[in-house]
């Protein structure tokens, strides 16, 4: 396992699968990650596939938003660097860490946290050791093409055919 995203383990000593609450929170941090490039291409939509779950028991979270952020001692602009860690190594470390200590000090099942582009969706990074706490609905599901226009045309964005 590496460190490369934001709720990563540093270390690689456990694994995060990154969800969102409704499919905004994963496409948003998938397709969104230039806000300065407002063309989105739909052959990069069309390629993905969205996946769903259903809980199996309650999920316990550590809330890294809101109030959440003052218990980390942290604030939205040290959990939300706005730039990619391929090319910023380090650019996650903050929220490396506190996903490390709530792993390694509490039995919480995860992070619950905003989405940086679009933080009315929340999203959830959740720890390997919650594996027991979902069941995969469905995957392999195709995000329609009309869906895709008017989410990106509410942001702002345009969605490109070639």
């Amino acid at each position: 396992m590496d460190a490369t995203w934001r709720w990563d383990d540093p270390e690689g000593k456990f694994g995060v699968l990154y969800l969102g609450k409704t499919l905004i929170g994963p496409f948003a941090e998938t397709l969104l990650r230039t806000p300065n490039d407002r063309d989105v291409l739909w052959d990069q939509v069309a390629r993905r596939r969205a996946a769903t779950f259903i809980t199996t028991r309650p999920i316990r979270l550590a809330k890294v938003h809101g109030p959440g952020l003052g218990w980390f001692r942290t604030t939205v602009a040290s959990v939300s660097a706005d730039f990619d860690p391929v090319d910023n190594p380090g650019a996650y470390a903050v929220p490396q860490q506190i996903s490390a200590r709530v792993y390694e000090n509490t039995s919480l099942d995860g992070i619950q946290y905003r989405s940086r582009f679009d933080s009315d969706e929340l999203c959830i990074a959740l720890f390997d050791r919650a594996d027991d706490a979902i069941t995969l609905r469905a995957e392999g599901v195709a995000i329609s093409k009309s869906w895709a226009k008017k989410l990106l045309s509410d942001r702002g964005y345009t969605l490109i055919e070639l």
